[in-house]
């Protein structure tokens, strides 16, 4: 009887061993542990021969010989480049009609989310796994997306467009002008077209309830509309600094869309914290965009004039737009020279509008080649990755992903990608092309870029 009640003790102990244990295999974290890699962080001008571990949704530690759990998946590089996932820093999701804004006007609110989440995979398969979105997009599609319901990119969203009326953002037709509400693009919350201090404070206020991360205004002309004069300041100092304290009230920052000399110094001294475009700036503002660590985010394919003749909109003979586009090439002769005496925080900028599908695909792709050509593949490099990062931090308790973006460190997002080359001496390691419209058409896929993980979750790997 006794040497029973022995055998039953040691058999229910063993069970409870083998439960304890697989209890806790059961309870380890998910972990990818990346081998025979050469690691681009993001900040440094070198590729660096280590191992990346990842733990759930951050990267645990990067360092030599790094040894996963019992449950960690290993994956050999075959000794390409690990890199962090890129970042497009002015995008326009909403803004992908083609035609321009009169077909845009006249669409329907499925077509315009079918366009977005169509132009978010795309982005997101070039390699693209983060995008301020700079205008007319609230936080739709990025739940969307967090959610899992579609493969795509984190979204930074700024809600609508802030014009005045006969500003940049207002895009009402001329049988609109009256009763500017009707329009479509008012109506959906693309643009918000107000004047005077209270009521842009209610239209910053209404970004914010709609998701926003930070707050994109207009306070100059641009290419794409056609009553804001690129020449006309746009706001009063009393409706810019209305519009900076709400945002700050957020921990958050405003950007603007403006282009010349004087109106970027104002916007700085008034508070904004990021340049969209500027490419008219002088020297002194450079010095001042520098001195107050803002940042810039320039859209440069625009600046080589022989592939912009080609665009279906810009490049039209004799369209407002097509004149604005030569004024423009002219006004920037001098951008990329002051960029690379100073170098202030520069951020990569796509700004691809009213352009799906693949000629899309041929302007970010061009965009990277372009951008690279101005300012050297490092900077161009920390322009889609490290700088982009320090700016989506910049909006503080409105950040919907408070860890690091942009890096391969501790405890940074696990956002990462593995191309096939050195991006440090050849572009087209990330899909970086030389032509612009008369580029082939490609499939959605970059095949040099071999492996995509967001999020620490894997979407793509050829490896």
């Amino acid at each position: 009887m006794k040497l029973t009640k022995i055998v039953l003790m040691t058999i229910v102990l063993a069970i409870v061993a083998v439960s304890v244990q697989a209890q806790e295999k059961k309870e380890l974290p998910p972990q990818t542990l990346f081998t025979n890699v050469k690691v681009f962080n993001g900040t440094d001008d070198k590729l660096i021969a280590a191992d990346v571990l990842v733990e759930s949704n951050l990267i645990k530690s990067v360092g030599k010989d790094l040894k996963g759990n019992a449950s960690a998946t290993v994956i050999d590089g075959g000794g390409r480049t690990l890199m962090p996932g890129l970042i497009d820093s002015h995008t326009h999701m909403n803004v992908m009609e083609p035609g321009g804004l009169k077909e845009w006007e006249a669409s329907t609110w499925e077509r315009i989310g079918a366009l977005a989440a169509a132009t978010a995979q795309d982005m997101f398969y070039e390699g693209f796994t983060t995008i301020r979105d700079m205008g007319g997009m609230s936080s739709g599609l990025q739940k969307t997306i967090d959610q899992g319901f579609i493969d795509g990119p984190r979204i930074y969203p700024s809600g609508a467009y802030i014009s005045q009326t006969s500003g940049h953002g207002d895009l009402t037709l001329p049988s609109q002008q009256i009763n500017p509400e009707n329009s479509n693009v008012v109506k959906l919350g693309i643009t918000d077209i107000v004047d005077g201090e209270d009521a842009v404070r209610r239209a910053t206020r209404r970004n914010f309830a709609g998701g926003a991360s930070q707050i994109k205004i207009m306070m100059g002309g641009g290419i794409s509309s056609e009553k804001g004069p690129l020449f006309a300041p746009q706001f009063t100092d009393d409706e810019v600094r209305a519009i900076v304290e709400e945002a700050e009230a957020r921990e958050s920052y405003v950007a603007t869309h403006i282009y010349q000399p004087h109106h970027i110094i104002r916007a700085l001294n008034l508070g904004v914290k990021s340049i969209e475009h500027g490419q008219f700036i002088d020297e002194e503002g450079m010095k001042l965009l520098v001195k107050k660590e803002a940042f810039i985010a320039p859209f440069t394919a625009a600046l080589s004039g022989d592939e912009l003749a080609k665009h279906p909109v810009y490049g039209k003979p004799g369209s407002p737009q097509n004149q604005k586009s030569l004024e423009f090439i002219k006004e920037s002769k001098n951008f990329a020279g002051l960029v690379n005496k100073y170098k202030p925080n520069l951020v990569f900028a796509g700004d691809v509008v009213f352009l799906p599908g693949e000629n899309a695909r041929r302007q970010r792709d061009f965009e990277k080649y372009y951008f690279t050509r101005l300012f050297g593949n490092f900077a161009a490099l920390k322009g889609m990755t490290s700088t982009p990062g320090k700016l989506a931090q910049m909006t503080g308790g409105s950040n919907p992903y408070p860890h690091r973006l942009g890096v391969i460190e501790n405890n940074a997002y696990a956002d990462i990608l593995i191309v096939d080359g050195n991006p440090l001496e050849d572009m087209s390691a990330i899909g970086a092309v030389s032509v612009l419209f008369d580029a082939p058409a490609r499939s959605k896929h970059i095949e040099s870029i071999m492996l995509i993980m967001k999020d620490g979750k894997i979407y793509k790997n050829t490896l």
